[in-house]
Formats: C-alpha cells, sequence, structure tokens
C-alpha cells in the first residue's frame, strides 16, 4: 500500500480477515477484554449484496439491525487482495424499509446476490476494532466464522501505511489466540459468496 495525497480513512476500508473455524469465541472475549477495549457492542442481523454491471463498483451492500442501517459501496485498492478498499458508508434512517432499498438500487440496474445473516462480537480500541462474527445463510444454516482486524475510520491516520501497522501491530498480539499472517484471507465476503 502505498501513501496516497488525497488519502482519507473515513473512505478507506484497511482491514485484515481471518478464517475463524478454530477461533473459539471464550478465547477472543478473553483477549479482546483483556486489551481493554474503550466499547463493546454484540449485534446481529442481515447483509443483502447486490449486484449489478456498468458502474464502477461490483456491489452494494445493505446493512440491517445494529446500531446503524447503512448502504454501502466497496471497490479494492488492490487486485490481489481485500485488505485496503475505497469503501463509502452511507448510514440510513432505521425506518428505510428493506423495499425502498430494493427500488433504490434497482434504479442503478442492482438486484439482489445474496445476502448473510451475522452475529458480531465487536471490540473497539483507540486506533483498531476487533471483531469476531459467525455467518449465516439464507436459511440460518452456518456457513463461517470470521475474525477481522480493521483501522478505525475515526481515528487520524496520516496515511494507509499508519493505519496497517496498527493492524499488523494488533495481529501479532492476537497470536496468542492463534490469529497469524498465514491466516489472512484473500477474498472478501463478496467474492466468497456471490452467485
Amino acid at each position: 500500500m502505498t501513501t496516497d495525497e488525497a488519502f482519507n480513512i473515513e473512505l478507506t476500508e484497511l482491514e485484515f480477515k481471518y478464517d475463524g473455524a478454530d477461533v473459539k469465541r471464550s478465547k477472543f472475549v478473553e483477549f479482546a477484554q483483556a486489551n481493554n477495549p474503550v466499547k463493546r457492542v454484540e449485534v446481529s442481523g442481515w447483509d443483502y449484496y447486490y449486484s449489478g454491471t456498468g458502474l464502477p463498483f461490483e456491489f452494494m451492500r445493505f446493512r440491517e439491525g445494529g446500531e446503524v442501517m447503512e448502504l454501502t459501496i466497496k471497490m479494492k485498492n488492490e487486485e490481489k487482495n481485500n485488505n485496503s478498499r475505497f469503501e463509502l458508508d452511507l448510514p440510513l434512517s432505521n425506518k428505510v424499509a428493506l423495499w425502498m432499498v430494493e427500488k433504490f438500487v434497482g434504479l442503478f440496474g442492482f438486484k439482489e446476490n445474496f445476502r448473510v445473516f451475522k452475529y458480531c462480537d465487536i471490540y473497539w480500541y483507540e486506533k483498531v476494532d476487533i471483531v469476531f462474527y459467525i455467518i449465516y445463510n439464507k436459511d440460518m444454516n452456518e456457513v463461517g466464522r470470521r475474525v477481522e482486524i480493521e483501522a478505525r475510520k475515526d481515528y487520524p491516520f496520516k496515511s494507509a501505511e499508519e493505519g496497517v501497522a496498527e493492524v499488523k501491530a494488533m495481529e501479532q498480539k492476537m497470536a496468542e489466540i492463534g490469529i497469524t499472517p498465514q491466516m489472512r484471507m484473500k477474498k472478501s465476503m463478496w467474492e466468497q459468496f456471490r452467485k
């Protein structure tokens, strides 16, 4: 990742995602609490992924449930992985109905591609947050577990490199619960589950 003069952490997702199949949630929680988080939230809800063609992004995601509903657009900054992506989260009122979102994305030629239900346990620290989540398909069958470390969008990082350094520092700490660089996933949720 290179320093970009127009770097804006509020529009940049800097994260590492890991297969969490062998990570015990209890160990994750024990680790997270021992490192003095500034905030913790447990949340669950549906993520709807919509796809289309002819736009500079492949998909839109509507997140329903939790503290904030949002419509998100993501685009890779590097083709080889998803560690750094342009991410624009548009917060929505919790009064927005699913049919309204589907009508809106439909105006761009986008239709539902897939949906997943996620249970998330999120811990915020000064510069990063860490998440353990379980993914369920449309029929509520478990289809995966993930751990993420992400640079906080509300921290004033001067460059992408500075944010990634903080993510790597947390990754080193999380080695005690089995998180290693070798476990980093290259594919996003979109790439893993799209039809």
